[in-house]
């Protein structure tokens, strides 16, 4: 197997698996705790934007064909899921940084620089959850809220909780051992 498959395979086992983690914990009606996040933004730091993206793109399709995806019509279903999880892979951005980082051995400068990760990803993806719930949401508004600020306050609440378990979760992984970080091409 050539390295490039190596990497490719790696990418869709991350996605795979990023895709039992969302199913794991069902979604609520006023929030999401999308536990996919956390493998999806370990791969895209440690192999970069392209394949974070690729991998993102991956996770994105594979709730839709798996039925966990509540699809209203198609322009909604490939906003919320194919692109909203695409964004994420834009965790990548950090990888030249934060592998500099481990190899200078700056353990404080490499936890702020995947806190930076998990914060662009899941910012992206809550931005476009709440672009969507403004414009394909806005009928199912509840507690006498506009659609904006419905919008507004539950993938508000949605992006802070994911944020804290996200960058918690990944902290406490790579705390003792940066290696998840790095790519392994053995």
């Amino acid at each position: 197997m050539t390295e490039k498959t190596k990497i490719l395979v790696e990418g869709a086992l991350f996605a795979a698996l990023a895709t039992l983690l969302s199913v794991v914990i069902p979604n609520v009606e006023w929030g999401d705790l999308s536990l996919g996040l956390i493998p999806l933004v370990l791969y895209s730091v440690r192999r970069g934007v392209r394949m974070g993206l690729l991998a993102g793109l991956l996770w994105g399709l594979l709730i839709i064909v798996s039925g966990h995806a509540y699809i209203l019509n198609i322009w909604q279903g490939l906003l919320e899921y194919p692109v909203a999880n695409l964004l994420v892979g834009l965790a990548g951005l950090y990888t030249p940084a934060v592998q500099r980082a481990i190899q200078a051995g700056e353990r404080k400068k490499e936890r702020i620089l995947l806190l930076a990760a998990v914060v662009t990803a899941v910012f992206l993806k809550y931005f476009v959850h709440f672009i969507a719930g403004i414009i394909f949401w806005g009928s199912y508004v509840q507690w006498g809220l506009g659609p904006i600020l419905y919008s507004l306050v539950v993938n508000g609440g949605s992006f802070i909780l994911n944020i804290v378990v996200t960058g918690g979760l990944l902290l406490a992984m790579t705390a003792r051992d940066t290696k998840l970080l790095l790519p392994q091409n053995k």
